[in-house]
């Protein structure tokens, strides 16, 4: 690897920023990729109402300052306007519109093939930083046929679109279908009906222990390295948080059903028989890491997940996975594990150009 060329970060992010920043006071030289038109731009698909489950004390980048009035829990709209800010402060050089279409080896780093105003480009790096996130592939069931209208991925849910469901089915668990499900139970009628869809049983914690925020109580465990797990760390699943959605399953308000094994037209069929036909179905299905491009640097868990080890790429060393869901501790796929990994990844990279 050439100790001259930059390192290259995919996605302007909040990965993709704390990359930045931690290389830039490390005096390493980066250039950032972003396949939209500004900093965040992922971020800004989601609900601009919708607030960060964890306190912004622990959802801070490296060296990020933000206004001592903001709220505890940032609403995604302050969180994007904080990411700019942050852009701003730390003077942070950013190249939109880049559509990364490969990365690939060479003999002195890597090389990455992008798209930008209609031409194809390559830039030559010592390392690579992938910053792309989740947000811009969520994943849905396979072979379902449903009108637009008829459903929604969580992610693009808005309060509106539950006011106006009388029947609401929302299939998946975790944080995605609290979040959902929270804001039904606050703009729902009377008579409006919900029921969730879930594949296993339903495992939840609340907010708040005693007072304090439960991400507190896992601040220790959270450290933990997931290399200790192996790749199957990549099939623990994240419990929903709050009491309210647990409280209206047990009170009947929110009907739980079994999985679904089939969509038929407006028609939901769920394994032991049972059928519906809701209004609106809302998909809290998750979402699928962006890793096309990486298919030549990375290798594949079974479940079709890069391999990785304290973020790097198993298959190329030179390779990090920011944001990655478990890259190196539990928190990682979060902004308080993101900041942490930023500056583990930072501190690699400069001691190793160092070396060359």
């Amino acid at each position: 690897m050439s100790h001259g060329d930059p390192v290259i970060i995919i996605g302007a992010g909040p990965a993709g920023l704390a990359a930045a920043e931690t290389l830039a006071k490390r005096n390493v030289e980066y250039r950032i990729l972003e396949k939209g038109s500004a900093v965040a731009d992922a971020l800004r698909r989601v609900d601009p109402e919708m607030r960060l489950l964890s306190p912004k004390g622990l959802s801070l980048m490296p060296d990020m300052e933000i206004a001592p009035d903001a709220p505890t829990y940032l609403p995604f709209r302050t969180l994007v306007h904080e990411l700019e800010n942050y852009q701003q402060q730390h003077k942070l050089n950013v190249t939109p519109d880049c559509m990364v279409t490969a990365v690939k080896k060479d003999s002195s780093g890597f090389i990455v093939c992008y798209k930008k105003d209609g031409k194809e480009h390559e830039v030559h790096g010592s390392h690579v930083i992938n910053a792309t996130g989740i947000i811009s592939q969520p994943r849905l069931p396979d072979n379902f046929h449903l009108e637009p209208r008829h459903w929604r991925h969580s992610v693009d849910t808005r309060a509106q679109d539950l006011v106006s469901a009388r029947q609401l089915l929302v299939v998946g668990g975790g944080a995605s279908a609290a979040e959902v499900l929270e804001t039904w139970l606050r703009v729902r009628r009377t008579d409006d009906r919900a029921w969730l869809s879930l594949r296993s049983r339903l495992c939840a914690v609340p907010h708040w222990i005693l007072g304090i925020d439960v991400h507190y109580f896992a601040w220790l465990p959270e450290h933990f390295p997931t290399s200790l797990f192996g790749w199957r760390a990549g099939r623990l699943t994240e419990p929903m948080t709050g009491r309210d959605v647990v409280k209206a399953i047990r009170g009947g308000v929110i009907k739980r059903v079994p999985q679904v094994t089939r969509y038929n037209g407006l028609l939901v069929e769920f394994a032991g028989g049972q059928q519906l036909e809701p209004d609106l179905i809302v998909f809290a299905t998750g979402f699928s890491y962006a890793k096309g491009h990486l298919q030549e640097v990375v290798d594949l868990d079974p479940d079709g997940r890069p391999l990785v080890k304290n973020c790097e790429s198993t298959r190329t060393k030179g390779i990090f996975l920011l944001g990655y869901r478990f890259g190196r501790t539990f928190a990682s796929p979060y902004l308080r594990g993101i900041a942490r990994d930023a500056e583990y990844i930072a501190q690699r990279i400069a001691q190793e150009k160092q070396r060359r």
